[in-house]
């Protein structure tokens, strides 16, 4: 049977047959903190229906996202393959369902095959490439283009599922103020791309969403699937 997370149902069956034994399923809540910033890995997270999101925290509470990790993949990656503390904090931003590994069966593996090695590598490249397509694009395009880039890339990881989020979570994760977020969705519901109601947005037009996206949301797209590490 599927596990319904993308990377561990593309394994090899020589690496699932290794790694099955350390898989548990679990449930987390939405703002359920699963690796905090500069700790160990001590475990990684595979969702399935839960969501997640990669935050840099400051010492006065702020929080800016970095990136998003859905059923394409697992959490804590490059830390946990590097055997080092993470220097982000990773937080459940959908409630949901996981699979949880220790980290250091994902290393053992790692060292002994190299596809394995090869599937967490290209991963942990997309991930680094999100990273700094965001952190570009924060410092360069406006309020309406990154809200949708976000809504789109959100929804990419939860395929036909809305996107359940506030407008203050989403002024965090994008480092903007909270009118001027309230402002590009109001221009979003009004021009029909979507809607929006008590913290849940339903994609009602891609298309158009995709035209108002910075062209970010395409060069990330067309990264992601070169790599082929998306369902």
């Amino acid at each position: 049977m599927p596990y319904g997370n993308h990377f561990l149902d593309t394994l090899s069956p020589d690496d699932e047959a290794a790694l099955r034994p350390h898989l548990r399923p679990a449930e987390v809540t939405a703002g359920q903190v699963l690796i905090a910033q500069d700790s160990e890995v001590v475990e990684v997270h595979f969702p399935v229906g839960a969501q997640l999101a990669n935050l840099v925290r400051y010492p006065d509470g702020w929080a800016i996202e970095t990136a998003m990790v859905g059923r394409e993949g697992l959490s804590g990656l490059a830390p946990a393959m590097a055997d080092v503390r993470c220097g982000w904090e990773v937080t459940a931003r959908v409630a949901g369902t996981l699979f949880v590994a220790p980290a250091r069966a994902i290393r053992e593996r790692m060292r002994a095959s190299p596809p394995l090695l090869n599937q967490l590598l290209r991963l942990s490249y997309i991930y680094q490439m999100q990273a700094a397509q965001h952190a570009a694009c924060n410092a360069v395009h406006g309020a309406l283009p990154r809200v949708s880039r976000w809504l789109l890339s959100a929804a990419d990881l939860t395929p036909g599922e809305p996107v359940k989020l506030t407008q203050e979570e989403l002024a965090g994760l994008l480092g903007a103020q909270r009118t001027t977020v309230n402002e590009a969705a109001n221009l979003l519901k009004e021009r029909g791309a979507i809607r929006y109601s008590r913290g849940v947005v339903r994609i009602l037009d891609r298309p158009m969403l995709e035209r108002l996206a910075c062209e970010c949301y395409a060069m990330e797209r067309r990264r992601i699937e070169e790599a082929g590490v998306m369902p």
